[in-house]
C-alpha cells in the first residue's frame, strides 16, 4: 500500500498508513473502529482494509460499529450496508442510550456549537439574565458559573478562541432576544458519548479509531493536538485518529486513487459533512432539511419538531446580523458625503 502513496509526493498519508500500521500491529488487541457513515469515516474504514488485517494481523480483534442517535438518514443507514458488502466485513448497531429527541426534550435545543450550547447551558441552569454588565459584577452576582460568565464577558483574554466576540454579535442578539427555551449540547452526549463509552468497556478496547481530521475545524478536530492519545488511566482504551494530518486535497486524492465512494448523501445531494439529520449545529441546516424533504420527508418533520426552537432563533440571530451589516454599509455610504 505505501507504494500508492510514496512518502515524498503524498507525506501525510504515508505517514497516516505507518503509524495505523503500528497501531494495528501492537495495539489492536481489541480495537473499537467508530464508522459514522460519513467521508472521514470512510476513508478510515478503506485505510484499514487495505492493510488486508486477516493477513496481516491475524491476532487483532477489530470491532467496527455505528451509533444510532435515532435521528438518521436512510442513506446512512444504507451505505453502511454498501460497506459491509464491500468490505465484507460487519458493522454493529448500537442504539443511543438516550435517543436525540429524548435528550433534547429532557436538556435542550442544540444552538451554533456544541460549546457555545454548553456555556449557555450553564447560565440558564443559574438563571442568568443575560446582562450587558463587566465580569466581576456578573460574578458577584452568579457566583458559581465562572467559565460561562468568562466566555460572556469576553473574559478569556483579548483575541481568545473562547470569547463570545468570535462569534459576531450574538450577545448583542442574545441581550436583545434572551432565549427563551432551553439550550444544550447533551444531546450529543446522551446520542454518542455515553454508548461509546459504555461500548469501550464492554468490549475492554485497547484502542479507539476515529475519523477526526484536523483540517475539518469544529470543536472536536480542535480538542487534540495529535493524532494519538494515550489512555488517561489504567482500563481505558488509547485513541488513534488516523486522518488526522489529512488535508482536504489528501482525503481527495486518496479516495479518487483507491475508488472510495461516499453515501448518497455526498454523491448526490452535495453535502459537506454528516451527522444527526439537520442538526442545528451545522451551519447548513436549512440547505439539509431542503435536501431531507426529498429523502425523508418524514425525518425532515422529525427534525423540524426535535430543533424547531433552535431552527427559529438560529433564523432570527442570522436575521439580526445582516440587518445590523445593512446598516452598518448604509452609514459608511452616508458618510461619504
Amino acid at each position: 500500500m505505501f507504494e500508492l502513496f510514496p512518502e515524498k509526493e503524498y507525506p501525510n498519508i504515508n505517514s497516516a498508513f505507518r503509524k495505523l500500521h503500528a497501531n494495528l500491529m501492537f495495539r489492536s488487541e481489541r480495537a473499537m473502529v467508530s464508522i459514522s457513515g460519513g467521508a472521514d469515516s470512510d476513508v478510515m474504514l478503506d485505510m484499514i482494509q487495505a492493510l488486508n488485517p486477516a493477513k496481516n494481523y491475524p491476532f487483532a480483534e477489530i470491532h467496527f460499529v455505528w451509533f444510532d442517535t435515532g435521528i438518521e438518514y436512510t442513506a446512512t443507514k444504507q451505505h453502511l450496508k454498501d460497506l459491509e458488502e464491500k468490505y465484507g466485513i460487519t458493522i454493529e448497531r448500537k442504539r443511543a442510550k438516550t435517543p436525540v429527541p429524548l435528550g433534547c426534550k429532557t436538556w435542550g435545543q442544540p444552538f451554533i456549537s456544541k460549546q457555545i450550547s454548553q456555556y449557555i447551558s450553564r447560565l440558564q441552569a443559574h438563571g442568568f439574565q443575560w446582562e450587558d454588565e463587566p465580569f466581576e459584577v456578573l460574578y458577584d452576582r452568579y457566583p458559581n458559573c465562572k467559565a460561562a460568565l468568562r466566555w460572556w464577558c469576553n473574559a478569556f483574554g483579548v483575541g481568545s478562541m473562547v470569547n463570545i466576540e468570535r462569534c459576531r454579535l450574538l450577545k448583542e442578539f442574545m441581550v436583545e432576544n434572551p432565549p427563551q427555551f432551553p439550550i444544550s449540547d447533551g444531546c450529543c452526549k446522551g446520542a454518542k458519548k455515553d454508548v461509546a463509552n459504555d461500548y469501550m468497556k464492554e468490549l475492554k478496547a485497547t484502542i479507539n479509531m476515529v475519523g477526526i481530521r484536523k483540517a475539518e475545524g469544529g470543536a472536536r478536530a480542535t480538542a487534540y493536538n495529535s493524532c494519538f492519545s494515550e489512555p488517561s488511566k489504567k482500563g481505558e482504551a488509547a485513541k488513534f485518529r488516523p486522518l488526522f494530518y489529512f488535508t482536504d486535497q489528501d482525503k481527495e486524492f486518496y479516495c479518487q486513487r483507491r475508488g472510495v465512494v461516499h453515501s448518497d448523501l455526498y454523491e448526490k445531494y452535495g453535502f459537506k459533512r454528516t451527522g444527526c439529520a439537520c442538526c442545528p449545529f451545522g451551519s447548513r441546516f436549512e440547505q439539509e432539511l431542503q435536501a431531507a424533504e426529498q429523502l425523508d420527508s418524514g425525518l425532515a418533520a422529525a427534525a423540524k419538531n426535535i430543533f424547531g426552537a433552535a431552527y427559529e432563533y438560529t433564523r432570527a440571530y442570522r436575521e439580526f446580523k445582516a440587518k445590523r451589516e445593512a446598516e452598518r454599509k448604509a452609514q459608511g455610504q452616508t458618510s461619504l458625503f
